[in-house]
Parts: structure tokens; C-alpha cells; sequence
């Protein structure tokens, strides 16, 4: 009997073992399938402090709603400048390029927060809306702008702040960063076809009151 009692308890010890085995075996398998493949899958939830709307950012891709909150962010640090702040905002604005498009786009900020500084230039931008193009990770922030040189004002025109991202490793970069003018282009395109309608009697015209 003791025998018996012996054998039964050491198969059943077996046993357990055997199923211990295969279950710590199926979690090392689970833990390398998780690492190796599904690690491009993680997802950051990020709520922001006052909650209005969820957004994610993953390896290499951001949601929507994402790229419009800091869409919106570095048009307006962009476009918000003094004497006081360029330099600051453009330090802020550099530390967000992409490596590979570093040295123009970061030139072109310091270069202008430079210029606002020397002529004493001030520059508000009111965000009145936005477009975003999740193919490429274009945003384009709508709104105004006006300029006081001192206190005087000198200018009030829409702009457009078009930033283009590119997500790598959970960070949003930066890779395009301008303004575009639409008024400007409008105003520039009826010259032009104002020019193509003269007659050639016109344009010499033209030519000749033209000072040299």
C-alpha cells in the first residue's frame, strides 16, 4: 500500500511539473511575441491637463487630433513674436525639428527672430481654424496677423502657418515650418493678368514712364 501511495503521488508529481514546464514555455513564447512583433502596436494615451479631447501618439503615427493641438501650438509660438520673445520662441520652435531638416528651417527661424528684434517688430496671431492632411502629416493653421512696429500699427492680413510632422519613436518632429500669404498671392496673380491683358501699346507705355 505504501508502495502504491509512493508511485501515485510521484506521477502526479510529474505531472505537475510537466504542466508547470509548458506554462512558463507558453509565457516565454508570449513575452518574445509581444517584444519582436507587436512592440510597433504600443500606444500612448495622452489626455491633456484641461480635458477637451483624447489623443495618441504611436512609434509613427499620431492621431488627428494630435496634430492639431500642436499644430495650432507652434503656429501660434511662430507667430507670436517681440523684440522680448524671438529669441526665446525660436530656441523653443528649434528643439523641435527633425534632425534631417535641422540647419535650414532653423536658420530661417533664428534669421527672422532676429529681424523682429533689430526693427523693433511686434507680431500677434489669432487662430481661426484648421486643416489637417493625415496622409502627411500636414497641418495648416488659418488666422490673422498684425504687426506694430513700436506701437504703431502697420499691417493686419490673413496667414496661413503650414507645419508638416513626422513621427518617430512616440515624438512628434517637426520637418516643414512657413507661412503662406493669400491675400498677397491673390494681389500678385491679378498683376499678372492684368499685365497679360495690356496691349503691346501699354506695356511700352509702361516701359517708358518707368524710371531708370
Amino acid at each position: 500500500m505504501i508502495y502504491e501511495k509512493w508511485i501515485k503521488e510521484w506521477k502526479s508529481a510529474l505531472a505537475e511539473n510537466f504542466y508547470l514546464r509548458v506554462i512558463c514555455l507558453l509565457l516565454a513564447i508570449g513575452m518574445i511575441v509581444n517584444v519582436v512583433f507587436l512592440r510597433g502596436k504600443d500606444r500612448l494615451i495622452i489626455v491633456p491637463p484641461k480635458v477637451e479631447k483624447e489623443f495618441w501618439i504611436e512609434d509613427s503615427k499620431s492621431s488627428e487630433a494630435y496634430l492639431e493641438q500642436m499644430g495650432v501650438f507652434f503656429a501660434t509660438l511662430a507667430g507670436n513674436m517681440s523684440p522680448a520673445n524671438a529669441e526665446y520662441n525660436a530656441k523653443l520652435l528649434s528643439s523641435y525639428l527633425d534632425a534631417s531638416f535641422f540647419g535650414d528651417i532653423k536658420s530661417e527661424i533664428a534669421a527672422q527672430a532676429a529681424y523682429f528684434k533689430k526693427n523693433n517688430i511686434s507680431q500677434s496671431f489669432f487662430p481661426k481654424g484648421t486643416k489637417i492632411d493625415m496622409n502627411t502629416d500636414r497641418v495648416e493653421i488659418e488666422g490673422d496677423t498684425i504687426r506694430y512696429i513700436g506701437s504703431v500699427k502697420v499691417s493686419q492680413e490673413k496667414i496661413i502657418v503650414i507645419v508638416k510632422f513626422n513621427t518617430k519613436g512616440y515624438h512628434l518632429k517637426i520637418e516643414e515650418l512657413y507661412v503662406s500669404y493669400p491675400e498677397r498671392e491673390l494681389q500678385k496673380m491679378k498683376q499678372k493678368e492684368d499685365e497679360k491683358a495690356k496691349t503691346p501699346e501699354e506695356r511700352k507705355k509702361d516701359k517708358e514712364v518707368k524710371p531708370r
